[in-house]
């Protein structure tokens, strides 16, 4: 309150000073006589321009720089969490993908091994059938040569009959006792 009496009888002391610089001529700006009243101006614009920037303007300007703050923070913290649940999506989908190539190979190896028994056990009961064919044939080699060997002399005997009359034209019949003693070497 003080303050504004003050204010007011400096501005009636100076006003007069004012009126009276327009008697003397010239630009009252420069007059040196104007000075002080152009300085207690500018301190009274001054203090206002401050008290409205400090109290009025700036709180505005710094309620809105921190709600923008605010809004990039939660927008940053938004971005966080979404980089994060994708960070663990990306986990769960390389772990989901890890378990399911050990199955699949683990599915693939049993029907591998499931199918490398049945290939073995055709293998093994072809070849117990070829082993016995080969007997058999083998067996029937056998009886096949010991009765070549039984009739080899007859055969023989029979040939020769046949050569003979062949290149002699003549009608001689060998016994099978003859070629008995040639094969005796008698």
């Amino acid at each position: 309150m003080f303050s504004k009496i003050i204010v007011t009888i400096a501005t009636f002391i100076y006003s007069l000073d004012v009126f009276s610089a327009e008697k003397s001529g010239g630009m009252p700006q420069l007059n040196p006589e104007t000075f002080s009243s152009q300085l207690f101006w500018l301190v009274v614009f001054f203090v206002i321009v401050f008290t409205l920037n400090h109290f009025l303007f700036l709180p505005k300007l710094n309620g809105i720089r921190m709600k923008r703050k605010k809004t990039i923070d939660k927008y940053i913290s938004d971005a966080n969490n979404i980089n994060s649940e994708i960070a663990e999506t990306l986990e769960k989908m390389e772990k989901d993908l890890k378990k399911a190539k050990d199955e699949y190979n683990a599915h693939i190896k049993s029907i591998y091994d499931d199918n490398k028994k049945i290939y073995e056990k055709k293998m093994n009961e072809l070849n117990e059938k070829i082993e016995q064919q080969k007997e058999k044939y083998v067996e029937s080699l056998m009886h096949s040569e010991k009765k070549i060997r039984k009739d080899f002399p007859k055969i023989c005997v029979n040939l020769s009959d046949k050569l003979y009359q062949n290149i002699m034209s003549e009608k001689d019949l060998s016994s099978s006792k003859e070629f008995n003693n040639f094969e005796e070497g008698k």
